[in-house]
């Protein structure tokens, strides 16, 4: 009797990809109302939907379902405040009205269009909308249940840090990896950072002492031993005696600074009491290096008045820089920041880098005002954040 046939083997299994999710029609989003308490109210929108980018150069996009979204002081003076006189206040709390706030999240893609390297499940980061196009178009920021970010403004969230944690890190991260690459920080050389404890600041002393830079943080004394634990080799305390005398102490003993990051400067009345770019300008000479390895604009402010503000979208848009030899007004880069957030994760990742989130709070519209109005008021250490998936 012949042998019988071998049964064919069966075809190979495989993992059919998951449905596209039912998104709700609607979503819970906060809106700027310039009637409201602290301009802010929390409300229905539609749910975001297009996963492609008008225009010829649009990234497309993808839908995320927020975990939490950092609140920074942007955010709480109606995003464009920051960059004209304190007396348009009411005026950018107008032009706004409607608008979603926010820039910061972290969550869990949802729906991904199929050119995207990225799939339904993954847990990204990063930032939610453009600000240069808040002149012609509503913006959709992160404050809101969901997002559909551009795929240029997102990476994969640091294994190793919480939706929470990751929620406090683009903007402040990305605005800190982007000047220090801008003005070509390297290994070895020193840096100054003005305001080293603040949202910015803290994040800015741990990104550059991770790029291995010397870095000298300037903060109150209470906040001394955090700013060293950030990775500063040495803190000078504001509070005690002349603190541009300390500065020149420094910079005398140790060495001059191939870079000064000033967190502080804005058109803000109470930053500009302060004169740390007037004052430490005016002893240039004794304070920053000039050797050929430090950038000619090396006294760098992320703030200033509505002049600077114009000069520095005029370098962001043309390459053309139009500032003052030895200072700049850096505007981070929100298009194309994908590559700074994977800096990013790569230094939460390896070296250990964590945003401070002095405190998290619920998905509340009194919450969300309590941090307004506490951003406004300067009393905030490191970063605040909301939680929108418990």
């Amino acid at each position: 009797m012949s042998k019988p046939d071998n049964p064919p083997a069966p075809p190979p299994t495989t993992t059919a990809p998951p449905p596209p999710p039912t998104l709700p029609q609607t979503m819970r989003a906060f809106v700027y109302n310039y009637k409201a308490p602290s301009g802010l109210e929390l409300t229905t929108r539609p749910t975001p939907t297009k996963t492609s980018s008008p225009g010829m150069f649009g990234s497309g996009k993808c839908i995320v379902k927020i975990h939490a979204f950092g609140v920074n002081p942007v955010d709480a003076k109606y995003i464009i405040g920051d960059k004209l006189p304190e007396t348009w206040m009411e005026w950018s709390a107008r032009r706004v009205h409607g608008h979603t706030p926010g820039f910061d999240f972290s969550g869990t893609v949802v729906v991904a269009p199929s050119s995207s390297p990225y799939k339904v499940g993954d847990e990204v980061f990063g930032l939610a909308a453009d600000p240069s196009k808040i002149m012609t178009q509503y913006q959709k920021g992160s404050f809101a249940e969901y997002a559909a970010p551009p795929l240029d403004q997102i990476a994969l969230k640091p294994s190793n840090l919480t939706h929470v944690e990751a929620a406090a890190l683009p903007l402040v991260g990305t605005t800190a990896v982007q000047a220090f690459q801008e003005h070509y920080l390297s290994p070895g050389q020193r840096v100054l950072i003005i305001g080293a404890s603040g949202g910015v600041g803290h994040v800015a002393t741990q990104v550059a002492s991770r790029l291995g830079a010397i870095v000298v943080g300037v903060c109150s004394g209470s906040n001394a031993d955090f700013v060293v634990s950030c990775g500063a080799s040495a803190v000078l305390d504001y509070r005690q005696g002349d603190i541009f005398e300390c500065i020149k102490t420094e910079a005398t003993t140790n060495g001059k600074f191939d870079l000064v990051l000033d967190c502080v400067n804005s058109a803000d009345s109470r930053d500009s009491a302060a004169s740390y770019r007037l004052r430490i300008l005016q002893m240039k000479d004794d304070v920053m290096n000039k050797s050929p390895s430090s950038n000619k604009h090396n006294y760098v402010v992320l703030g200033g008045q509505t002049k600077e503000w114009m000069q520095a979208g005029l370098k962001r848009f043309t390459r053309i820089n139009a500032f003052a030899k030895d200072f700049e007004l850096f505007w981070i880069k929100m298009p194309g920041s994908a590559p700074a957030l994977n800096v990013i994760k790569d230094l939460c990742e390896t070296k250990r880098m964590k945003p401070k989130v002095e405190r998290s709070l619920a998905f509340t519209e009194d919450n969300a005002r309590t941090i307004f109005e506490s951003l406004r008021g300067r009393r905030t250490v490191g970063k605040a954040v909301i939680k929108v998936v418990e």
